[in-house]
């Protein structure tokens, strides 16, 4: 069942959203907890479409699955990193190649020679978004490198963490 998000959770949610530029975005929205029986709150963002609908007793999903909330820590999915994408400035990322692109849609690392641009500010460590030539999102890497050496060629400069291709992955895991 569907239910607003306490203060607290709002809290948690809300700083998470500042800290990748979209807490602007998000201001307006509707954001509901579905709570399971695993004790894992999953969050939604909801389309004001659904919103008078969202609440009735017999509701098993709507809107767009942006995150979890487990223990007072928000774990964003993937589709809160395309929201993030789409509507945010204020985010580490980089472009690739259609190679770097072919790797990533099949969880594989990202090699130095195969980066196009990334932004500056990007330290080793950082977290980064993965874009294509489009500026569409691909994927979430760990950089193992800062902006001036992420370029390195014949060295894997960015770790997978998280892509698009996930979805195909577990599809045939499935079957």
């Amino acid at each position: 069942m569907f239910r607003i998000l306490t203060r607290q959770e709002k809290t948690i949610i809300l700083r998470e959203f500042n800290k990748w530029g979209i807490f602007n975005y998000l201001q307006d929205k509707l954001l509901t907890v579905k709570e399971c029986e695993n004790s894992i709150k999953y969050l939604y963002l909801i389309p004001s479409v659904l919103e008078n609908f969202i609440f009735y007793p017999g509701t098993y999903c709507g809107g767009l699955p942006i995150g979890n909330l487990h223990k007072k820590k928000f774990l964003p999915s993937i589709t809160f990193f395309d929201v993030v994408s789409r509507y945010s400035k204020n985010f580490l990322y980089v472009i690739v190649n259609s190679n770097g692109e072919k790797l990533i849609l099949y969880g594989r690392d990202i090699f130095g020679n195969s980066i196009e641009y990334a932004s500056p500010g990007i330290e080793e460590n950082s977290i980064i978004l993965i874009l294509n030539k489009s500026k569409e999102f691909l994927g979430v890497g760990r950089s193992r490198y800062s902006t001036t050496k992420i370029k390195e060629n014949g060295k894997v400069t960015i770790n997978t963490l998280l892509d698009l291709g996930t979805y195909l992955r577990l599809e045939n895991d499935r079957m």
